[in-house]
């Protein structure tokens, strides 16, 4: 036969200390829940921000090859340019030497031999010799009617024997504006 229990049961009653126990645990689960989102947080900030470095560091490698191809252009440029200027400066100059030779011919008396021309900025010095002294200062007045000549002085004039001939050997100095 079955017997069937039909009095009230007793319930245990459950403690305070399982109480707090079961709120202490819940709170530590979401308390370690929420360590573990801001720790996942931190982490994929992180690992954005080394991306972002290392994405811009790339970039500035990149530019730093670019700013080495416009410095070299830089110094390639600015030496043809001081190349350029001195052609330029060579051409300017070309015309200066070659009035002054042929001003120099078309003065230049047959008595008188020129040995030396020395340049100093704007300042000429001859040497020569001449068969006479009349000869020296015609060639002096000859130079000072130049308009590319001026303040002609007589340095030095020396009478020399030379084969049973008198020369005088002379040096001048001028300005010139060639």
């Amino acid at each position: 036969m079955i017997k069937i229990n039909m009095l009230p049961h007793e319930r245990k009653k459950t403690s305070i200390v399982t109480v707090e126990l079961v709120a202490a645990g819940s709170l530590l689960l979401v308390l370690l829940v929420g360590v573990a989102i801001w720790w996942h947080y931190l982490n994929t900030t992180i690992k954005e921000r080394i991306a972002t470095v290392e994405r811009k560091q790339k970039t500035v490698e990149e530019l730093q090859i670019i700013i080495n191809q416009v410095l070299k252009y830089e110094k390639d440029r600015n030496t043809l340019q001081t190349k350029l200027n001195t052609i330029d400066n060579l051409k300017k100059n070309q015309k200066g030497p070659v009035r002054l030779l042929d001003e120099l011919n078309r003065r230049l008396p047959e008595q008188i031999w020129l040995t030396r021309l020395q340049t100093a900025g704007t300042l000429i010095t001859l040497r020569g010799f001449s068969l006479s002294q009349t000869a020296i200062g015609d060639f002096m007045s000859a130079l000072d009617a130049s308009p590319y000549f001026n303040n002609v002085k007589l340095k030095i004039s020396t009478l020399r024997k030379l084969a049973n001939h008198e020369i005088y050997e002379f040096e001048l100095d001028f300005i010139t504006e060639v």
